[in-house]
């Protein structure tokens, strides 16, 4: 797996991870719907602790579907995985999808930063056509990654 990647095995995507900011006050992935984004003030991927946020497009005009468009269609117990800057490769097992409105923002603990125990947090937009929802996955580390 090459550095920098998100592997969403169960539906077989990879997406090369950029750097997510924050713009007005939105966390904004990067413009082409095939990357994902890495909130640049969450925890590394290499970090021992920490959420580590990544966000990206379910689709775009004219780019089609992102990497994260059937992001709800993984299951508590399916493995992700993804590398860090060295390639060091981290295994994680989906404990919770959940589809949450936007209107009720995005589920605090996703935003913990680099404090806290290590888990991943992955988002997108989520509904039918007007993406009035946020699809939050999140993981916890696998003890036997090649971290």
């Amino acid at each position: 797996m090459p550095p920098e990647t998100l592997s969403l095995g169960p539906l077989g995507v990879t997406a090369p991870i950029l750097n997510a900011t924050v713009l007005n006050g939105v966390l904004t992935p990067p413009l082409d719907v095939t990357q994902v984004g890495k909130w640049v003030d969450g925890a590394r991927l290499e970090s021992d602790s920490g959420t580590v946020l990544i966000a990206g497009h379910v689709n775009m005009s004219g780019q089609g579907n992102g990497a994260l468009f059937n992001l709800a269609r993984i299951r508590p117990g399916e493995f992700v995985h993804t590398s860090d800057e060295q390639g060091a490769v981290t295994t994680w097992r989906v404990t919770n999808v959940v589809e949450r409105p936007k209107a009720d923002g995005v589920e605090e603990s996703v935003l913990d930063g680099p404090e806290g125990p290590r888990r991943l947090a992955v988002v997108t937009c989520g509904g039918d056509l007007e993406y009035i929802y946020h699809i939050i996955l999140t993981v916890s580390e696998m003890a036997d990654s090649q971290k």
